[in-house]
């Protein structure tokens, strides 16, 4: 987002938590980068978290101070908590605020389970993001579900609701820059046995659990699961795989971005869960990888992503309802494979001409180029 915005001829400045710095050099930025400390989350519990996003709030609402004079705020949800501290730099600098929401709180956190309806965290996200509803200048979203969900909510405060437009994640076309690199390929035993891999978080928002009930019930027992990432859960699945006696089922570390495109252009097929199938306005950022290099799918989704798998023809869904039916679903893949590979160019195609990330950040950027005209000529009229 910042690269279309900067290329579109603005002057970009990206407050976050000093805590990126953990993960290495940022390589090289034409956007300004400001780093405001946080309290650094060791392990991520409740309290954790809640102080992680609260000394960010307050320390980015200082720091945003050496950004100058700003047309446009865009602040992200989640963290819900955050949001106000984007209010309040939009409000200090007269600017205008764009309100970025990624996933819908507190819906989502109900959809996973991590809290009661009623509960004091539903009560305090709800009013949170009420208040953003009503205070943002535009509201985006990155599906067409939540857009829908979105407008519902914002009639409840607003009743401008076209203020909600839909901003997608989509395919980063960068990827396809990358080279491809034939030790990986090598490293991993990827093009020989029937591989299935699975690229991400290792969390508890992904239901992993599944992958391994996959691997003991498919009656494919030759074929492969690779599992590249890290999370709070990956130690207790390792420790599953091993008492299950799962010696197809690896855990390789998280995977370089520049590798990415090697390990899904090898790999058979990438498996992509959500661990709810309530969270039908959810699209893995993680679907639009695969399909844009052109790695067959298995889904476990409902909703938007379903269809866009749908439109590919490279692969099958099932819902997160039906965990044992994965087993079954797997199977008829393989043994359907020739024929929902054949999609692989027509998927290829379909993602980079309807869900480039480029060409949907670049059209945003010319939304804000507009909203700070508008901010200009309100501020002139008074």
């Amino acid at each position: 987002m910042a690269e279309a915005l900067t290329e579109s001829g603005a002057q970009v400045t990206v407050v976050c938590s000093a805590a990126n710095l953990e993960n290495g050099s940022p390589g090289k930025h034409t956007e300004q980068i400001i780093y405001a400390p946080a309290f650094r989350m060791r392990k991520k519990t409740t309290s954790s978290r809640l102080l992680n996003n609260l000394t960010f709030a307050l320390t980015s609402f200082f720091c945003a101070a050496g950004a100058g004079k700003t047309d446009v705020v865009v602040t992200s949800s989640p963290p819900p908590l955050i949001s106000v501290a984007g209010w309040l730099i939009a409000r200090t600098k007269r600017a205008r605020l764009i309100y970025d929401v990624r996933d819908i709180w507190p819906d989502i956190a109900l959809e996973m389970g991590s809290f009661r309806k009623g509960s004091i965290y539903d009560r305090v996200f709800r009013k949170i993001t009420r208040f953003m509803y009503k205070r943002a200048d535009l509201i985006t979203t990155v599906s067409p579900g939540k857009v829908e969900k979105l407008q519902k909510h914002v009639k409840d405060v607003r009743s401008d609701c076209e203020k909600v437009i839909l901003v997608g994640n989509g395919f980063d076309e960068k990827i396809l820059a990358s080279p491809f690199y034939g030790e990986i390929k090598e490293k991993y035993g990827l093009g020989g046995q029937f591989t299935c891999v699975y690229i991400g978080n290792i969390g508890l928002a992904q239901g992993l659990e599944s992958i391994l009930r996959l691997a003991e019930e498919t009656k494919h027992r030759e074929a492969r699961f690779l599992l590249f990432g890290k999370g709070a859960e990956k130690e207790r699945l390792e420790q599953l795989v091993q008492e299950k006696g799962l010696t197809h089922v690896q855990f390789c570390g998280p995977l370089p971005p520049e590798h990415i495109l090697t390990v899904l252009r090898s790999a058979d097929l990438s498996f992509i869960p959500l661990k709810s199938a309530q969270m039908k306005d959810s699209i893995p950022t993680k679907l639009y990888e695969a399909l844009g290099v052109g790695c067959p799918v298995l889904l476990m989704a409902e909703g938007d992503a379903c269809t866009i798998l749908d439109e590919t023809g490279l692969g099958m869904h099932l819902s997160p309802d039906h965990p044992e039916r994965l087993a079954s679903v797997f199977d008829e893949i393989i043994e359907r494979y020739d024929q929902i590979a054949a999609y692989r160019e027509e998927a290829e195609d379909l993602v980079k001409t309807r869900y480039s990330r480029q060409k949907i950040t670049a059209a945003f950027a010319a939304r804000l180029w507009q909203e700070a005209a508008n901010g200009r000529s309100a501020e002139a009229n008074e």
